[in-house]
């Protein structure tokens, strides 16, 4: 029987499972907590963006210089590449054959596009919902409609 593993993660943590198809269930294989997912920007990076004048417009007032991405979506990409990196380094050691992904859908395309080639084909299906912290009763449900638990 296949060995499938499935990773239910949002921005603040993340857990993954295994199930054989045998009907035992979910066997906790790790939990992972990210406590900078809970934290707001303010709390990550003190430092404000710095100032600059306008110089085209003629218009000698200050105007703020934007990040194009803030201290907390940084950390939010970063742990969905920790998660991706720990998938295929277990893919390497035949740890599972086939993968399910379950997120909220902003943080579930953070990872596919972190997971590299082999390890996103062993995606089996995905599940577009933030159950990261739902009982094993409600994930088996969910998981239930695409995988034989």
């Amino acid at each position: 029987m296949l060995r499938t593993w499935i990773l239910v993660a949002h921005e603040a943590g993340a857990r993954v499972f295994a199930n054989d198809g045998r009907g035992e269930g979910l066997t906790l294989v790790e939990s992972i907590d990210h406590p900078k997912g809970r934290a707001r920007d303010r709390d990550i990076d003190s430092d404000r963006p710095g100032r600059s004048f306008r110089k085209d417009s003629g218009d000698t007032r200050r105007a703020s210089m934007g990040k194009s991405e803030g201290p907390h979506d940084r950390a939010v990409a970063d742990f969905a590449r920790l998660l991706a990196d720990k998938l295929q380094h277990a893919r390497v050691q035949n740890q599972y054959q086939r993968l399910v992904l379950v997120a909220p859908p902003r943080f579930l395309g953070l990872l596919r596009a972190s997971l590299d080639g082999p390890t996103s084909q062993l995606v089996l299906a995905s599940i577009h919902k933030d159950l990261a912290i739902s009982k094993e009763a409600e994930l088996i449900k969910h998981l239930g409609e695409v995988i034989l638990i």
